[in-house]
């Protein structure tokens, strides 16, 4: 139940129209795994937990270099040569005590998969992984899950939300290749606030998936070009002959 204490914690986004006492206790409620705890996972994982979210499953099984702090907001200098994720869960409790945190040093693979998504209702791939992303799609489409996909490297970035039942297609019908190919922003570079921007359409996405405030944009990939600050909009089609969820497989 919502407190007099959390009343005047979340006043704000509860004067927001379509954000009403029901929508602060479905967040209060949810469950969110965040895979990553870089450039994307910090900053989805520190406004998660402002707004309120319940729980947050944190999984990394990176430690921090000092190439991390300009992107990485969450962590400090003294912070460097620990794990991300026990840094990040410290960095969520001391901004909200009342969000139940979980680090795992670990991978999302098939060996770890169920069990990290064991008790959660949604998904956030801040990966930087496209081979992770499409384990992520395959083992949220089986158990009925939405997820919510972000990119970004150098100054662009992609987001892209699915939902439970892959009405609108899944990650295998734009990428149905599990392989990682190009770069990553080790090899690339990556300035900032552009994967922070892009962190940030994250979680709005999650916030209005758990609320219901706002409509995501299902069957949308949403590319940005922050040097040119132009963005685009990639319609994505189910495929029939998916392997994760088209009709003929």
């Amino acid at each position: 139940m919502i407190g007099d204490q959390d009343l005047e914690r979340y006043s704000r986004q509860l004067l927001v129209p379509g954000f009403d006492f029901e929508a602060q206790q479905a967040l209060g409620d949810a469950a969110v795994l965040i895979v990553g705890c870089g450039g994307l996972g910090c900053p989805v994982a520190l406004y998660l937990a402002a707004a309120g979210v319940g729980s947050l499953r944190l999984v990394d099984d990176d430690k921090i270099e000092h190439s991390n702090l300009p992107r990485q907001i969450a962590y400090t200098e003294h912070d460097v040569g620990k794990y991300k994720a026990d840094m990040l869960r410290d960095a969520l409790k001391a901004r909200n005590s009342a969000v139940n945190v979980q680090s795992v040093i670990g991978r999302f693979n098939d060996e770890t998969a169920l069990g990290l998504l064991d008790g959660v209702q949604m998904v956030v791939d801040a990966s930087d992984s496209r081979a992770t992303r499409a384990l992520i799609d395959s083992y949220t489409a089986r158990l009925g899950l939405p997820w919510v996909m972000g990119a970004a490297v150098q100054m662009s970035g992609q987001n892209m939300v699915f939902d439970a039942m892959r009405k609108y297609g899944c990650y295998h019908c734009i990428a149905p290749e599990n392989t990682d190919v190009g770069g990553s922003c080790t090899e690339l570079g990556i300035l900032g606030p552009a994967v922070g921007a892009v962190a940030m359409t994250q979680a709005l996405d999650v916030i209005k998936l758990l609320s219901g405030c706002g409509q995501p944009a299902f069957g949308s990939l949403r590319i940005r070009d922050f040097r040119r600050d132009e963005s685009y909009l990639l319609s994505v089609e189910k495929r029939g002959d998916c392997a994760v969820c088209g009709e003929e497989k």
